[in-house]
């Protein structure tokens, strides 16, 4: 008790000002609490992974005339993957898994076209194209 008769919390008590571990709650500041793996919006997932993926093709359709079979499967592994996004969106109801597949795949969606463009440069620089 203090001089004026209220409590004040302990070293381990949470108080509602504090930041930190004993705040109640969940952290915010944490990957997994991040509100778009709660939220139920799927735009906020469909369409930067629409802009990736249209940005994606674009790169890999310009390497078209230096190689044929890493751009084309790029192209296609971006497309499907993009496709196996909207499934998600359509037919998962569990917001929280739904938004973690999301996640897997826009980022492989990130990864697919840049290890295309590097098999592309290293063919290229050997002189296999």
């Amino acid at each position: 008790m203090s001089r004026d008769g209220a409590d004040q919390a302990g070293p381990d008590q949470a108080r509602p000002d504090q930041a930190g571990p004993e705040r109640a709650g969940p952290d915010p500041t944490q990957i997994r609490n991040q509100p778009a793996f709660w939220s139920a919006s799927r735009g906020r997932w469909l369409i930067p992974a629409g802009l990736l993926g249209v940005v994606a093709v674009i790169m890999l359709a310009m390497t078209l005339s230096l190689q044929i079979l890493i751009p084309w499967g790029g192209i296609l592994l971006t497309v499907g993957l993009y496709l196996v996004m909207v499934a998600c969106a359509v037919w998962m109801r569990d917001v929280h898994r739904r938004n973690i597949a999301f996640a897997w795949l826009m980022g492989a969606m990130a990864f697919v076209p840049v290890l295309a463009l590097v098999l592309i440069t290293v063919g290229e620089a050997r002189g296999l194209g």
